[in-house]
């Protein structure tokens, strides 16, 4: 089939497609992509699917939406028909995730091609051929995994494809584009292909591209093979698309605002956005748990694997930014801590196994900030990287120092070959880390998965020679409270409350000093103590608390009505840290030491 995609109207938010189908007659069922590899759930933006017309040698046929499965569209075709035109438009999404969410500005876009296809039903992606084409504005340039056949003015004509490769690798375009040309590995090319709404957001640090460089080289010395042709990081600068990245086979769609790359932050914040997408080639591309596939986009995925899919590419977003020079070991010390303080914080794990965050996934993506400590949110994400520290550790102690996760990674994922898919279950996830160091490993793993216990498992960090901490010392990176959610005043772990810039309540801990007295997402706090909200008075305001008996005064709204809560809190403010236990070896410092070739 051919695949036409005219970009000319991606300022506007609408792309318009036109495809060549091969049909025969009879009943015939056209689907659109409703589970997208990635983003672990059915979020095929079907509603931005308009002006839908089928035709066949010009006679326009009437379809019929299926009444149960939204995603399938049903019609017959004539008589002596060999095949189909199709056009529609996608209307780009305003807000959502993922490939829901807003992708476009005046000056910069990535098209997702499942936004905008409609294929036959009865195949796999991988055994329909097409032949794609994409018109971008004028002006504008482009990047993309995807092997490119010709260019005819600003017409882009593919070389053709599996729907799943096509599926598989978005394009990037945009005015204000910068490339940088990583080194050759393995006789394969690596580039950041990056786009922004200026060029000033385009400014790298002079050490930029020999920092990615390392990348290239640590992750090939972990995994020890390569899945792809060549490997791009099509990565958007812009305050006006949505945050995220998404894994790719041999690309990844990685979004963040427009001034990353001026702070310090920013560039750590890349830097671990940039690891774990490109991990994600080896773990979740290459190797993929089995329930995680749906050949046509319509099987529904199952999440239990998660915690190894994302919660492993995770462990490595933690550790890999410290071996290729992006992170200080500290810096990753501190990323530890307060990941590790707020899984603390939520009263969430008393009831909801880190098991059932996993299952329950495509739930937890579309529920939003409030309540997350109460309900749990994706924690197969950061708690995972607990388990796969407990993992590492106990490899090292149990072989002498000899093995580590390390060498699973290589022996799991490291087969030198192109962009294919190895599926994998829980049993022979078992019995690959049986192979690398025998133990009880399918135990290990289910009381990690299982367990209601309020406190999170500290035995790997333990074990790592490091303990957490709390005490009033902010840590010295900047702004170190801002954790899970953008823009977020972090208290969790004090007087339990996560705070938006403006007072808004976005969380409260439950049974913490704040939800006892009241307080629930959603209120917004108008003054603390007397004084106006800010950041600041509120941090005075916790402050002051340690030597007050009187109980903090919060005026806060809750929709038309105003109230005042009184919250018992007396603790101050609360960083957390690691601090060394000196009775054991620093076994993280060597997991964050660089491999060598």
């Amino acid at each position: 089939m051919s695949l036409a995609l005219d970009a000319t109207d991606v300022a506007r938010g609408i792309l318009h497609a036109h495809e060549t189908i091969p049909a025969t007659a009879g009943a015939m069922t056209l689907l659109y992509p409703k589970w997208i590899p990635g983003e672990h759930g059915p979020t095929g933006p079907i509603a931005g699917l308009v002006n839908v017309q089928i035709t066949a040698n010009g006679q326009r046929l009437t379809w019929r939406r299926d009444p149960l499965e939204m995603y399938a569209f049903h019609f017959d075709v004539p008589q002596g028909v060999s095949s189909i035109d199709v056009t529609l438009d996608s209307l780009l999404p305003s807000g959502g995730s993922f490939s829901a969410g807003r992708t476009a500005t005046a000056v910069l876009a990535v098209i997702s091609w499942n936004t905008a296809v409609l294929f036959p039903q009865g195949h796999s992606a991988d055994d329909i051929m097409v032949a794609p084409s994409l018109r971008i504005p004028a002006g504008f340039k482009y990047a993309t995994a995807l092997p490119l056949d010709h260019a005819t003015g600003d017409t882009l004509t593919f070389k053709e494809a599996p729907l799943s490769t096509v599926i598989d690798s978005p394009v990037q375009i945009g005015v204000h584009q910068t490339i940088v040309h990583l080194h050759d590995a393995d006789g394969r090319p690596h580039e950041i292909d990056m786009v922004a709404d200026s060029d000033t957001a385009l400014e790298l640090p002079k050490d930029f591209g020999a920092t990615y460089d390392r990348l290239v080289e640590q992750a090939g010395l972990l995994f020890g093979g390569r899945h792809y042709r060549d490997y791009h990081w099509l990565l958007t600068f812009s305050d006006n698309v949505a945050h995220f990245g998404l894994e790719h086979h041999e690309s990844s769609d990685d979004r963040v605002s427009e001034n990353s790359l001026e702070s310090p932050m920013g560039q750590r914040n890349i830097a671990g956005l940039l690891a774990h997408e490109y991990v994600h080639s080896w773990n979740g591309k290459y190797r993929r748990p089995a329930g995680l596939l749906s050949p046509d986009y319509m099987k529904p995925m199952q999440g239990e694997l998660l915690w190894v899919y994302e919660g492993l590419t995770e462990y490595w977003s933690f550790i890999l930014p410290p071996r290729f020079g992006a992170w200080t070991d500290e810096q990753a010390r501190e990323h530890i801590a307060t990941t590790a303080a707020d899984l603390e914080s939520e009263g969430g794990r008393t009831w909801r196994p880190l098991a059932d965050t996993a299952v329950d996934a495509q739930v937890l993506y579309m529920a939003g900030g409030d309540w997350w400590a109460t309900r749990r949110g994706t924690d197969f994400y950061s708690e995972s990287f607990f388990v796969w520290l407990d993992a590492d550790t106990l490899i090292r102690q149990l072989s002498g120092d000899k093995k580590s996760l390390d060498d699973f990674c290589r022996s799991f994922y490291g087969t030198l070959t192109g962009p294919t898919v190895k599926p994998y279950t829980f049993d022979d996830l078992v019995a690959a880390m049986n192979a690398v160091q025998p133990y009880d490993w399918r135990t290990f793993f289910n009381t990690h998965l299982e367990s209601v216990d309020p406190h999170l498992s500290m035995t790997g960090l333990e074990r790592a020679g490091w303990k957490l901490v709390f005490d009033d010392k902010a840590p010295k990176r900047d702004d170190a409270a801002r954790t899970r959610d953008r823009g977020a005043l972090n208290f969790r772990t004090g007087v339990g409350l996560m705070l938006t810039e403006n007072g808004t309540v976005r969380d409260v801990t439950p049974g913490g000093p704040a939800m006892r007295a009241g307080i629930s997402p959603g209120f917004r706090i108008i003054s603390v103590n007397g004084r106006k909200f800010s950041a600041d008075a509120i941090r005075e305001g916790l402050r002051g608390a340690t030597t007050s008996t009187q109980p903090l005064e919060i005026i806060a709204e809750n929709g038309d009505f105003v109230g005042v809560y009184h919250v018992d809190y007396h603790g101050g403010l609360r960083y957390p840290h690691l601090v060394r236990d000196e009775t054991k070896k620093d076994v993280l410092s060597v997991i964050m030491t660089p491999l060598k070739k």
